[in-house]
């Protein structure tokens, strides 16, 4: 990789020490309320393969984003139905500081916060997003290696009124999930003593915990799951990640194009954990979303795709396109993805170039894009 390609995958994730590796498929589990880590493995090579279909749907403008917005990231709704977007903000040598905003119902914005970093200094860099039922807001805080933070936000009126630090000192979150009182968070890059392997890794804290100090080792208390990553040209590890209503959790890697699916017992133990889908080789799958049948949406980063997993497993391209502008919406690098009230809903980063990247470059709009699933066979099982 030469040193443009290096400085582009530097601004998309800033300082995440990730730009050293590649997803890897063996995995590697930790259980008993985060006490200690089981160490398992699924293979690569073990895991289920089925052919990928392409089904193409045209994705529409959902809305052009402001100027302080120039590389959106992650969605959440709030309990009360507002729809929330991180706007980390790489672009444009990274003048401009993080952002978060709601989407209106009438396309327009209210920002609820502008993020600094650490001791109120710099800027902020929020990435993954989620709320818990009472309201309050996790954000992760990308500020690169052995600074990122998991931040919980009390909002009041749109407005934050309360900034708490969950934990400090993490390398490289990127998304978060709620899920009965745990806050789960993955990292692009656990540090490993085999400077040759690539790991990755989700890490679960209390929605109570205060000033968790992170020791991006292996055998950090609060990592819950590990996965190394086999694709040494890709070296990006786990990202999006979605809970089903059963409670099961299914997180991708980027790097390997893979969708893991855990288990949990009811005290929330790890109890399993195997490779549920194989996608299109050079997706990219970086979010993940679910709607009400079941069926996941990844975010095809690399390759301007969304990619549908239904409950049986069948893995389908909806929606790809090559390099464009988005000027009408249409996808261009889209980074998350959400399901909302009957649509997909896709944050398109349009930053990261070079090999097997679809996109080419950054410029206006910023956009927002929609594919509509209800009334159409997407919403329920073939």
């Amino acid at each position: 990789m030469n040193k443009n390609n290096i400085t582009h995958l530097k601004n998309k994730l800033a300082g995440l020490v990730c730009l050293f590796t590649v997803f890897g498929c063996s995995t590697h589990t930790a259980q008993s309320n985060n006490k200690s880590i089981n160490k398992g493995g699924v293979s690569a090579s073990l895991a289920p393969v089925k052919t990928s279909n392409t089904l193409l749907e045209s994705a529409s403008l959902f809305a052009s984003l402001p100027d302080y917005c120039p590389t959106p990231d992650a969605f959440a709704v709030s309990p009360s139905g507002e729809l929330t977007l991180s706007c980390v903000n790489y672009a444009n040598k990274g003048l401009q500081a993080g952002v978060l905003v709601n989407i209106n119902n009438d396309k327009t914005f209210t920002k609820i916060a502008q993020l600094s970093g650490p001791n109120n200094k710099g800027k902020g860099r929020p990435m993954g997003l989620a709320y818990a039922p009472d309201g309050a807001l996790f954000v992760a805080d990308n500020q690169g290696a052995g600074k990122a933070r998991l931040l919980k936000l009390t909002l009041k009126n749109n407005k934050v009124i309360n900034t708490q630090i969950v934990a400090k000192g993490m390398s490289s979150p990127n998304g978060v999930r709620y899920q009965n009182g745990y806050i789960y968070v993955t990292q692009l890059r656990v540090p490993s003593k085999n400077k040759a392997e690539t790991l990755s890794g989700i890490y679960r804290f209390k929605a109570t915990d205060t000033n968790i100090l992170v020791t991006n080792s292996t055998d950090d208390p609060h990592l819950l799951f590990l996965a190394k990553t086999a694709n040494k040209q890709r070296k990006f590890g786990l990202d999006g990640l979605v809970f089903d209503s059963q409670g099961n959790l299914f997180v991708t890697n980027l790097g390997d194009d893979l969708i893991y699916k855990l288990t949990f017992d009811t005290n929330n133990n790890l109890l399993s954990q195997s490779t549920y889908a194989t996608l299109p080789k050079g997706s990219g799958p970086d979010g993940l979303t679910i709607d009400p049948q079941g069926n996941l949406y990844a975010a095809g980063f690399l390759t301007n795709q969304v990619i549908r997993i239904d409950t049986n497993q069948n893995v389908t391209v909806i929606a790809s396109y090559p390099d464009n502008n988005s000027e009408n919406g249409e996808l261009d690098q889209p980074a998350d993805i959400i399901y909302y009230k009957g649509s997909l809903l896709m944050s398109n980063f349009d930053l990261l170039t070079g090999p097997g990247i679809t996109n080419t470059g950054h410029g206006k709009p910023y956009t927002v894009s929609e594919i509509k699933l209800h009334n159409n066979r997407h919403c329920s099982d073939l």
